[in-house]
């Protein structure tokens, strides 16, 4: 029997540090996310848990696989540390990573007392960084979620629209 994508991904972010806790976002938003989810194709996802304190899931989009992507969503469910322990702090730390790896604008699109969702754009990156990535960032009780939309080329507006949407649909459950 065939899980569907969904489902698997809820799965293996319930077994993240956040076991009581998952991110639930609707993916019917984005019609690329829905035919990705929709394929069925486990080569479409890269599930690393091998940090149980960090679990990341990249879903490809656009491209050939989850290795191979052009435009992807990502997952990540994390423990907080002390340096990270709020959606704010995990932006500062992602801008910073940015500005490590190349010239990087940022735009603040929506925060509130359990969120903050952002906009990056990048220029003369290392090649296999997204020059462009739309993420939100959600506390919950025990962990932080991060999902996130990139793309390895331009994107248009309408797609923007899009990740806008399925971001400001996450919540935890």
């Amino acid at each position: 029997m065939r899980l569907c994508l969904p489902v698997l991904i809820a799965a293996m972010l319930s077994a993240s540090p956040a076991a009581a806790e998952r991110l639930q976002f609707d993916h019917r938003l984005s019609p690329s996310l829905k035919a990705a989810f929709d394929a069925n194709d486990p080569a479409l996802i890269d599930f690393n848990d091998k940090n149980p304190r960090y679990v990341t899931d990249l879903v490809a989009m656009r491209g050939k696989s989850a290795k191979d992507w052009i435009e992807a969503l990502l997952i990540i469910a994390r423990t907080p540390s002390k340096t990270v322990r709020t959606p704010g702090a995990w932006r500062d730390e992602l801008q910073a990573e940015a500005q490590r790896r190349c010239a990087s604008t940022f735009q603040l699109l929506a925060e509130d007392e359990v969120s903050v969702t952002f906009e990056r754009r990048s220029t003369g990156c290392p090649s296999g960084y997204a020059p462009i990535a739309v993420y939100r960032v959600v506390a919950g009780k025990r962990s932080l979620f991060l999902l996130g939309f990139m793309a390895r080329d331009a994107v248009g507006d309408q797609t923007l629209r899009e990740w806008r949407a399925v971001l400001a649909s996450a919540r935890i459950e």
